[in-house]
């Protein structure tokens, strides 16, 4: 199956840590930290289905409300 890289900013670092434990609980689903443009960010690399690109959204939408998925995903 084809995988996709999503990729968030957010709005705290702590989202960051919480987000990066979080999806070591998912399987098939691979997150990153980053940062982008001086603010924390991840990168989560999953399969490339409508459910988990929306399990994925859905899980970092619970842990910082105020994160922003980057448009540009390659």
């Amino acid at each position: 199956m084809t995988r996709i890289t999503l990729v968030f900013t957010l709005s705290d670092p702590r989202a960051q840590v919480d987000l990066l434990h979080e999806f070591t609980l998912h399987d098939g689903v691979v997150a990153t930290a980053a940062d982008i443009d001086g603010s924390p960010a991840i990168r989560v690399e999953t399969h490339d289905s409508v459910s988990t690109v929306w399990d994925v959204r859905a899980t970092v939408g619970m842990f910082d409300d105020r994160a922003r998925e980057q448009q540009d995903q390659g």
